[in-house]
């Protein structure tokens, strides 16, 4: 849990960085490298409502959490891997594509993280007729797991133009 800790705090200082990329030098680099496409393939399949290749890089073990776009939380893998198929299965297929735009990234040892924008694009959600687009500002966190990296946590929320402390609700 010390590590996971770590790595927020570091995603959370680099978070204010534009356009910079973190590599460490670690042997886990090329892995790490030739994961995210595939991480990305997921994401895709996801937002059409097919979240098999999401759960299988997901990690399936009790400290596994989710602040998902639609609001809420979950943590473990009982109440994460239901979420997933939920919030999935608020994307009706609609030939939607998706464009990841990484600000951040990052890899030591055994944990990697990310920080982006995913852009939807021609998404179709709950009962809507026509796509539309959508942005969202994500961190998430990945660990190897067996071998294989395995999104850990995830943190999306809708992407909006900055505003003044008053100007944004709480709740």
């Amino acid at each position: 849990m010390k590590k996971i800790l770590s790595l927020v705090l570091i995603v959370s200082a680099l978070s204010g960085c534009t356009q910079t990329e973190v590599r460490s030098t670690a042997a886990g680099d090329s892995s790490w490298q030739a994961f995210l496409p595939q991480w990305e393939e997921s994401q895709s399949r996801f937002i059409t409502g097919d979240p098999t290749l999401w759960k299988q890089n997901a990690s399936q073990r009790d400290d596994a959490t989710i602040l998902g776009a639609f609001g809420g939380y979950e943590k473990g893998w009982n109440e994460v891997g239901p979420r997933y198929d939920w919030a999935s299965s608020q994307y009706k297929d609609s030939g939607a594509k998706l464009k990841v735009e990484y600000i951040s990234t990052g890899v030591s040892g055994d944990m990697g993280f990310t920080v982006s924008i995913e852009r939807q694009e021609e998404v179709r959600l709950g009962g809507q007729q026509n796509p539309t687009q959508r942005a969202l500002r994500v961190t998430q966190i990945f660990r190897k797991e067996g071998g294989a990296w395995k999104l850990l946590h995830r943190h999306a929320d809708p992407l909006m133009e900055k505003k003044s402390p008053p100007a944004v609700t709480r709740k």
